[in-house]
């Protein structure tokens, strides 16, 4: 009987994902919320693939995931959030691997991991926001190449921040300006703040 009422409390308590995603009020006056293909579950479904997507045996241990994109009419720059629930541990495995992967992500160009594109160049550089969860990565993604037959050049931001067994990614699009800079931090700090809401940590958040 205790193992069982010890199980059913651990179901009890694990965070509901869908509840910590961003509401379309804490990105921005005007966007609406977007439901995305790939918005649901872990089946088939990619969470960390900064750098290309070999490298992140965490991929595995996600049992839960809810993802949405953000727009507004009229305006150039979007946000996606995506928030994952792990097997104890899983989510502090993610940061050690996304982090990894943002500080030796070779020069030369590299897959992508997505059908239809060419090897492309990544240039990270972390960025620092003080009012994010302690252990953050935050990071400026440049991706430069050729893409049937046109040249690209791409500035995003990517923000990671995890308490206990939940892992946030908070990803911008649009021009490369200081406006998307600031865009994707406010946003990030949202989500910081719904996790301390409602993350229940499971262990350290460092």
């Amino acid at each position: 009987m205790r193992i069982l009422l010890a199980a059913l409390a651990v179901v009890v308590s694990a965070p509901n994902v869908a509840k910590l995603v961003l509401t379309p009020s804490q990105v921005g006056k005007g966007y609406v919320r977007v439901e995305r293909r790939d918005g649901a579950g872990v089946t088939n479904t990619v969470t960390l693939n900064l750098c290309g997507v070999a490298g992140y045996p965490s991929e595995k241990l996600r049992t839960a995931r809810r993802q949405f994109d953000y727009l507004k009419r009229g305006s150039v720059l979007g946000l996606s959030n995506e928030v994952v629930r792990y097997t104890p541990g899983g989510a502090k495995q993610a940061m050690r691997e996304v982090r990894r992967h943002a500080l030796h992500c070779p020069t030369t160009p590299i897959p992508t991991g997505q059908a239809g594109l060419p090897p492309l160049r990544f240039r990270i550089t972390q960025v620092k926001d003080a009012n994010l969860l302690k252990g953050y990565l935050a990071l400026r993604i440049r991706v430069t190449g050729t893409v049937k037959g046109k040249r690209v050049d791409q500035t995003s931001y990517a923000v990671y921040q995890r308490v206990g067994d939940v892992l946030s990614g908070t990803y911008s699009f649009g021009p490369n300006t200081p406006a998307q800079r600031r865009f994707a931090l406010r946003a990030a700090e949202q989500s910081a703040l719904n996790l301390r809401r409602g993350g229940q940590p499971s262990g350290p958040i460092a």
